[in-house]
């Protein structure tokens, strides 16, 4: 049984040693609790938090191929728990840990314990607030006569009136509008005080997004006093950054008994936070500060274990109005206006009256081909989504998977490339060259295969080269774009940041970015830290970013179709802010579409037993 397991690469050697270690097992015939502990770290190197034993198939536990007979590694009357709780590695003190029908290893139930209680005594702090003031400054930056709720505004409100907030919504929502404003009322309520606030994202290049996005919204806050304007930050930075990374280590500076020194956190991204690192935030935050975190619960999940923001998110429906308590909606109609704020429906959960949802894209009108399409895939409606694949919205364009389309894409996409080149060659400004890049990107949902990121890169290098426009004959060739795959804080380099082979006045090649300020930033290329060329880039590196024309190409079913799941597809669709190109076949997007990401978790469990 265990020789079909490593052959099917469902579990690791490493995995095998560790099981046997906690069972106290040397050798084969194993017993059925070694198996359930092999199933416990498959889910954990699949990225969920513990093992739900509700959802196990326990026919065929270890999703092996189905075309050879699958071995019987339990008994039809199998007692799960009955037999975890009889292993010595199991208990409040041991490697395991069970809550319920879920199994943990100690690690990650430390972590949504630490959570559960962070965020519950955040929650529950009282503040003291001139409500008031309140309400005229909300009124002041929110001046809607609107028959429905500014959901902006209730989450301003929210956010004020709570140690611990979360803002969630879809592309164009408006999240970093609403926060600008919401750092405006505070600085405004704290004028004798000013409130110290870091802004923080997960990654480099969304902090430099974050940086941006608050700057260029501080333009838009009209009769704003200049010492409150003075007061709202415009550089963030990320999270491992303001935590202070130890070198080789998975410790930070900043803990418990060295807090981090701030009146306000703000995460920008927080989906893409995994647990680990969540709880170590939580745990560097002194006992006054308080917490707000932003992102869309419905995009990726972090790349490691956890899948937070959906968690807390989890009462979040499209169309529906929030389950907040009947003393939470007095309050908001005191402050934001007499509108109908919850649904009446009382819920157990802890968190929802710490939740905003941001149902109202400002990027998409109601006639918009990619605001639709979004919204089909986000509510699993494949036919909406093909009908509109196929309607020949102005905003969408759609290839099959039929003869010549891949050279056919290459070309495309060589096309779309050679505006930037052409800037180049003129003698175009960073600036100018940095922005016409921008306008177009590539995606791929996997890296490697003829529809994953390497292969189209050399696809369309070469393309760009045939036509003379590149000389690839040289490592650094002008013209070269690159993302950063490493973080360098010594050259203010992160994961994510994208730059582009430019010569100097020497002739010399330098790779040049773009600061937060829209200054050039230029590195000799052997000073880069690790980096891949990026004519294409796979899905997760896009997201926190936007083009104005996105194209996305996703594997046909039995090429790594199966593997893709409606998060990712809603991520990649999104990223476009005036048109998409979407090259796939019709069955994987059917099935990607109705295949949602479920990470295990008792987050969200936790959070309503409380």
């Amino acid at each position: 049984m265990l020789e079909v397991l490593l052959e099917q690469r469902k579990v690791r050697t490493v995995d095998v040693e560790l099981a046997a270690l906690l069972v106290d097992e040397q050798q084969p015939p194993y017993s059925e609790g070694f198996y359930i502990i092999l199933l416990l770290l498959k889910a954990m190197h699949e990225q969920h938090t513990c093992l739900d034993l509700h959802s196990v198939n326990w026919d065929n536990p270890f999703e092996l191929d189905t075309r050879a007979p699958v071995p019987a590694f339990f008994a039809p009357d199998f007692d799960a728990l009955g037999c975890l709780n009889a292993l010595p590695c199991t208990g409040a003190e041991k490697p395991l840990r069970i809550h319920g029908q879920r199994v943990y290893l100690a690690r990650y139930d430390g972590y949504e314990a630490q959570l559960t209680a962070r965020f519950l005594q955040l929650a529950k702090q009282p503040l003291e607030l001139d409500l008031p003031a309140l309400k005229a400054l909300l009124a002041h930056y929110f001046n809607n006569q609107n028959s429905e709720p500014d959901w902006q505004k209730v989450a301003c409100a929210l956010a004020a009136t709570s140690k611990f907030c979360v803002i969630t919504g879809g592309p164009g929502t408006g999240k970093t509008t609403t926060v600008t404003r919401l750092l405006a009322i505070l600085q405004s309520l704290y004028a004798q005080a000013p409130l110290h606030i870091e802004l923080v994202a997960p990654t480099g290049k969304a902090a430099a997004r974050l940086s941006e996005s608050i700057q260029g919204a501080k333009g838009g806050l009209a009769e704003t006093d200049q010492a409150v304007l003075e007061s709202i930050p415009e550089q963030a930075q990320t999270l491992h950054r303001l935590l202070g990374t130890v070198p080789m280590s998975n410790h930070f500076r900043h803990h418990r008994g060295n807090p981090v020194h701030a009146d306000l956190v703000i995460v920008d991204e927080a989906s893409m936070v995994d647990i680990s690192l969540m709880s170590k935030l939580v745990d560097a935050l002194a006992p006054h500060t308080r917490l707000i975190l932003l992102g869309d619960k419905d995009q990726l999940s972090s790349v490691d274990t956890g899948n937070i923001m959906a968690d807390i998110c989890s009462e979040c429906t499209l169309g529906q109005l929030p389950h907040y308590s009947n003393q939470r909606a007095e309050q908001l109609g005191y402050l934001c206006g007499e509108h109908s704020y919850h649904s009446g429906q009382q819920s157990p959960y802890a968190l929802t009256d710490h939740v905003a949802f941001l149902q109202h894209s400002y990027r998409f009108d109601g006639d918009s081909g990619i605001g639709q399409l979004a919204y089909a895939i986000n509510t699993a409606d494949s036919k909406k989504a093909r009908y509109l694949l196929q309607s020949r919205a102005s905003d969408i364009s759609y290839y099959p998977l039929d003869e010549g389309f891949y050279s056919a894409l290459i070309a495309r996409c060589a096309e779309q490339y050679s505006h930037y080149l052409a800037l180049i060659a003129v003698g175009a400004t960073p600036a100018q060259v940095h922005d016409a890049f921008a306008r177009f990107q590539l995606l791929a949902a996997l890296r490697e295969g003829p529809f994953g990121v390497h292969a189209l890169n050399q696809r369309i290098e070469h393309h760009l080269a045939q036509q003379g426009k590149i000389n690839v004959q040289q490592r650094f060739y002008i013209g070269m774009p690159l993302m950063i795959t490493q973080n360098d804080y010594q050259l203010n380099l992160f994961n994510g940041d994208i730059g582009i082979i430019m010569a100097d006045d020497n002739g010399e090649p330098q790779a040049v970015f773009m600061g937060a300020q829209g200054e050039a930033r230029a590195f000799y290329p052997g000073r880069l830290p690790q980096f891949d060329k990026v004519f294409a880039m796979t899905i997760h590196k896009s997201q926190g970013s936007e083009f104005a024309h996105t194209a996305m190409v996703l594997p046909p079913l039995h090429r790594g179709g199966q593997g893709l799941n409606r998060q990712l597809v809603y991520t990649g669709v999104t990223r476009a802010k005036a048109h998409i190109e979407l090259i796939c076949d019709a069955r994987t997007l059917a099935h990607a579409i109705a295949t949602p990401v479920r990470r295990a978790s008792g987050l969200y469990q936790r959070l309503c037993e409380c």
